[in-house]
């Protein structure tokens, strides 16, 4: 009985080496390999077949094949090819203490070797240590780890151990730790066992000694407490009657643990696993009592193990990233709070150290390859997929939520048992229980969101048998309306087609009625996408180029929206994907726009040199041109440029420099150059000439304003230049601008900010209300320094500081220039730009 019990052990090492749950005989092949490659050993399929009772055992295994075997598992008590023979008795507290030892280092030892990440970079958590202490001081017997799977809990209860009891300096140095993995604790043969049995058996304590009585009475001689961790409880294969034995020895063990203060109980296990284990307490007013449920227990998610916060996943990801102390974006942090997607973030990131981008592509990328190891590289994948489909279907396709009444699935419940068994296990599907007339109803559904929305639109792809095109994206515009899977989808949509370069179709994608906010996301989401793509397929850039993908994108971008991250990051990803110049040529000349707002002179001369690169053609004045001109003049440099000088002028006199007629419709390239026309006229020249030059422009083109990222420019040039020669009156050009502009709901928040600002210099020269455009102006002033539109922002000052002047309140106007000329310092801008006429 002893062989076949430490084989037992030795199998069951094995199965968890391999990250095996359910073996097959193919599996045993897969094992033969790794023990080759990993010891340079060789450990034939056959003789693991029979190891797990796949071939006929003739005779007991060889020396050999022991040692290879448990080397293989890493066990460092096997001695001499046997498994060790356990003594038949071991005398004192101190020879139990160092098997405690033994087995806890053991157990920790494992968890360390099977981490998803090198457990260097995993860490502890505060709030289970302060769970934990008010745990140890109070009277409960037993608490417990609750969750999903994949939320850490096995690494959670490794630091602690290490921090709060096995550290030079740890709290509970005189408490004793005996940390137990189930797998190897538990005999499968005789789970109907007292476990404080199993207890003095694992430990070998005198078998004339009552363990509870034992323990208690050594470790008050010690002080502190003997604590027990049980981990990986839902891991255990167990047949329903098993389960129930194992639960009825686990609860027969609480109940034993009355009057012992100084013995405590820490169980681990799934939120599937304790919903059933927690059934067969919930009757006991003594268990119910006994139990620590913690300060983050939910009973609607089943678990008391939080997601990690902002400031955890900021530490996990500096020791990635080898402490570097470049941010990553919001979005990614919110993904990673969940820890089983941080292992397959640090695959993406030792395959791409540059891995980190602002959409959401990493967030599908790692939930694609989630499934892929999860359901397509796994055992029963087929019948997984056939399961998820109909569960899929039941919902209406989403109509109806993400998950379905457990009875409504009886039939695949019946013919896909062991592959939903794995789809709980590994945390795809969830099951809870909802009350509904007075009764208890059980659902399945997705434990996330984003794992529902993938195979949503793989069932909408096989609606359309696996054809997308323009009626594809209709559908889920359509059908989707106004619910939260619909811009998911779209995205899962675009990936899949980058995916397999069918770029003509993606142009699809934009006759749909996309927001602004919506049309800079997917953009920034499809450059950032290609960019991926691109590093492992070489060819993606080419077919973007080859089906004229660029000129979409750039027509997309006419909104200008300055303020906005998306748009910015866009612009920036589509130089890295960009080959020809005249792609190039509009990119950097946007991105030197920004940079010009932003009054960052440094990267505008970054810009500037980047486009002398390249060959402009078809270009009515030279971007590269007007960007020195205006860096000229942000560094109080000579002008040395007199060709675009020379076109603004005869521009203001009625020149027609673009060759427009009333009927002309701007494009992308058109509206960089009027506002590259602008912004040179507003560094070069005087207010009187600016105003011509806006009232120019909106007489040659009419229907530019309506479109109106080119207008809530113009306006802004045209405020600050009336602002500064106290003009009163306003074209009518500018006053269909802004009645177009009041009747457009669709605005940036550029321009509503732009808006706001103008709003606040009406009310200062009709005189009305001088409070009023001193709050608005403040409201603008902080908006547009929290976004770096530092030129805005300066201008901003001056409305504010004649704001100020109007209520006659000096320390407001003292106070305004003060925070003016340290802005003007900080950005090195020479006063001259800024000071009011």
């Amino acid at each position: 009985m002893e062989y076949n019990q430490r084989l037992a052990e030795l199998k069951r090492l094995i199965l968890l080496k391999s990250g095996i749950k359910f073996i097959t005989p193919a599996d045993c092949k897969r094992i033969s390999i790794e023990i080759s490659r990993q010891l340079n050993k060789n450990v034939s399929e056959t003789t693991i077949k029979r190891l797990f009772g796949f071939a006929v055992v003739k005779h007991k295994f060889s020396n050999f094949t022991l040692t290879t075997l448990a080397e293989y598992v890493d066990a460092d008590d096997i001695k001499n090819g046997m498994l060790p023979e356990r003594d038949s008795r071991i005398n004192g507290w101190n020879a139990v203490k160092d098997k405690v030892a033994k087995i806890t280092g053991f157990t920790l030892k494992t968890i360390r070797n099977r981490s998803g990440i090198p457990y260097e970079m995993t860490i502890g958590r505060r709030y289970a240590e302060h769970d934990f202490d008010d745990f140890y001081q109070s009277g409960y017997l037993f608490t417990s780890l609750v969750s999903q799977p994949g939320f850490g809990k096995t690494t959670l209860l490794c630091h602690l151990a290490e921090n709060l009891f096995l550290a030079p300096n740890a709290q509970y140095k005189t408490s004793t730790l005996l940390f137990l993995q189930a797998y190897n604790f538990f005999n499968l043969e005789q789970l109907n066992l007292n476990l404080d049995d199993q207890i003095k058996s694992q430990l070998q304590i005198d078998a004339e000694e009552n363990t509870l009585d034992y323990i208690q009475k050594q470790q008050t001689k010690q002080g502190g407490k003997f604590i027990i961790i049980l981990d990986g409880l839902s891991d255990l294969v167990l047949k329903k009657e098993q389960k129930d034995q194992l639960f009825d020895s686990i609860i027969n063990l609480i109940c034993s643990l009355e009057g012992y203060k100084n013995i405590r109980l820490i169980l681990s296990m799934r939120s599937t696993t304790w919903v059933r284990f927690h059934d067969r307490t919930r009757q006991s007013t003594f268990l119910q009592s006994s139990w620590y449920r913690g300060h983050y227990f939910s009973m609607q998610e089943m678990t008391n193990v939080p997601a990690l916060s902002e400031k955890e996943v900021e530490l996990i990801i500096s020791k990635i990233n080898h402490m570097n102390d470049k941010c990553i974006n919001s979005r990614l942090k919110s993904q990673l709070k969940f820890p089983f997607h941080i292992h397959l973030y640090y695959q993406l990131k030792e395959e791409d150290p540059d891995f980190n981008y602002y959409s959401n592509i990493t967030f599908y990328e790692l939930a694609s390859r989630f499934i892929q190891e999860k359901i397509y590289r796994a055992n029963y994948y087929t019948e997984k997929i056939l399961f998820l489909k109909r569960v899929v279907q039941l919902t209406a396709y989403g109509k109806d939520g993400d998950s379905v009444a457990k009875d409504s699935l009886l039939k695949e419940l019946s013919r896909f048992k062991n592959a939903y068994m794995e789809l709980i296990a590994d945390g795809i599907l969830m099951e809870e229980k909802r009350f509904e007339d007075e009764l208890t109803r059980e659902y399945v559904r997705f434990l996330h969101t984003h794992m529902f929305e993938y195979f949503l639109f793989v069932e909408i792809l096989e609606k359309f048998y696996l054809q997308i095109n323009k009626d594809f994206f209709e559908y889920i515009n359509t059908h989707y309306d106004s619910h939260h899977s619909r811009f998911q989808l779209l995205q899962w949509t675009i990936r899949f087609l980058i995916k397999t370069g069918n770029f003509e179709v993606l142009k699809s994608l934009f006759l749909l009625n996309h927001n602004i906010y919506e049309t800079n996301y997917l953009i920034l989401f499809i450059a950032e996408e290609i960019k991926y793509r691109s590093k492992y397929n070489p060819g993606l850039v080419k077919a973007v180029d080859e089906s004229d993908f660029h000129s979409i994108l750039i027509a997309e971008l006419f909104n200008f929206d300055f303020i906005d991250p998306c748009f910015r990051d866009a612009v920036r990803t589509l130089t890295h994907i960009a080959t020809k110049d005249e792609h190039l040529m509009i990119y950097n000349a946007i991105l030197g726009i920004i940079d010009m707002l932003s009054m960052d002179k440094e990267e505008v001369k970054v810009r500037i040199d980047e486009m002398d690169k390249l060959v402009m053609d078809q270009w009515t004045i030279n971007p590269s041109e007007a960007l020195n001109i205006i860096y000229a003049s942000m560094a109080a440099l000579p002008i040395s440029s007199f060709k675009l000088m020379a076109q603004i002028e005869s521009l203001k006199k009625g020149g027609n420099l673009f060759r427009t007629d009333k009927e002309t419709y701007p494009d992308t390239k058109q509206g960089i150059s009027y506002i590259l026309i602008l912004f040179v006229s507003f560094f070069t020249g005087n207010n009187s000439d600016n105003i011509q030059l806006i009232e120019v422009l909106a007489m040659l083109n009419p229907d530019l304003f309506k479109r109106n990222s080119l207008a809530i420019l113009m306006l802004n040039i045209y405020d600050i230049s009336i602002s500064r020669i106290n003009h009163i009156r306003q074209a009518d050009h500018i006053e269909k601008i802004l009645v177009n502009l009041s009747n457009d709901s669709n605005i940036t928040n550029y321009q509503e900010v732009i808006l706001m600002m103008h709003q606040s210099q009406q009310l200062l020269i009709s005189g009305k209300n001088a409070e009023a455009a001193a709050e608005i102006a403040k409201e603008c002033l902080t908006l547009f320094k929290q976004n770096a539109m530092i030129f805005n922002a300066l201008a901003c000052y001056d409305l504010l500081i004649k704001i100020a002047v109007e209520m006659k309140d000096n320390q407001m106007i003292n106070d305004l220039k003060v925070e003016k000329n340290l802005m003007l310092n900080q950005y090195h801008i020479p006063d001259s730009l800024f000071i009011p006429a």
